[in-house]
């Protein structure tokens, strides 16, 4: 399936969400909360796990992971490791350690992953928070704006329509 038309398939799934728009909004910002941060090969296991505890809708915490994607995965990560750099490290970049023995590489993984995962929780809360809002309304304008219309073959009971010809009675 091509990402253009994964992402047609996902809008559309989207769009016929049915359910309170409350849950629906909180299933989307769980997911892109899981989705921000750095943990790729459990974003799906823990949207799916979480949603039902949280008792929010499972297909939007789905959608809402798909913000880190194989396009956006690299800037993604990049944005997370900086920012935890600088919350972490103080704005000080990680280095090579001078010897490679175990100790130093587990160090150097530990403090690796510790300012990326930070970097991902710091940048995932604004996002989560920005999806909740946007979701919340676009359902609502989505649903109003369909509720509202009028069906072509539903006929008006106005008075202003000319009157069939044809022998009074």
């Amino acid at each position: 399936m091509t990402l253009k038309r994964r992402l047609r398939y996902c809008w559309l799934k989207f769009r016929r969400l049915q359910g309170n728009p409350q849950k629906l909004a909180w299933g989307m910002a769980l997911g892109v909360f899981i989705g921000m941060t750095p943990t790729i090969p459990f974003h799906t296991v823990m949207a799916l796990t979480m949603a039902p505890l949280l008792r929010v809708s499972p297909v939007t915490a789905y959608l809402g992971i798909w913000v880190s994607n194989p396009i956006t995965i690299v800037p993604h990560y990049l944005l997370c490791y900086e920012i935890g750099c600088l919350v972490f490290l103080r704005g000080e970049c990680l280095h090579l350690p001078k010897t490679f023995d175990i100790h130093s590489m587990l160090h150097l993984i530990w403090q690796g992953g510790l300012t990326l995962q930070l970097g991902g929780l710091i940048l995932a809360l604004p996002s989560a928070v920005i999806a909740y809002f946007l979701t919340l309304w676009g359902i609502k304008r989505y649903r109003k704006g369909r509720g509202g219309r009028i069906p072509k073959f539903v006929i008006s009971s106005s008075s202003n329509h000319p009157q069939a010809s044809g022998p009074q009675v």
